[in-house]
């Protein structure tokens, strides 16, 4: 097994675990439960990544993903709630094109 692996086995089963039987409470939750549940499942994958990224992962992990608090719901602001989660999508797109170097390949 790498090393250099984001998750032990231990906490990629865990993570695991959750996703699955998230997704069999999901089947019986009102619909804004959804995006809380995949907020929360993202949260628990970032402390497990954090001692192992690097620093510019790391402040991925510890900026914009914590702005929206786990219990954040979109019946409160529903405006607001979308364009945190678009800011979110926006932060992790800008930060994958950067580790990957994808700006660079875009250009040749």
């Amino acid at each position: 097994m790498s090393e250099n692996m984001a998750l032990t086995e231990d906490e990629a089963l865990e993570l695991l675990a959750f996703l699955v039987t998230a997704a069999r409470t999901q089947a019986s939750e009102p619909n804004e439960y959804g995006p809380l549940r995949l907020l929360s499942a993202a949260s628990r994958l970032s402390q497990f990544m954090l001692e192992r990224a690097s620093p510019e992962t790391r402040a991925l992990l510890g900026g914009p993903l914590k702005e929206i608090p786990s219990t954040d719901t979109r019946m409160t602001d529903y405006e607001g709630y979308v364009a945190r989660l678009d800011a979110l999508c926006s932060a992790v797109a800008q930060h994958l094109v950067r580790h990957f170097g994808l700006a660079e390949a875009s250009h040749e």
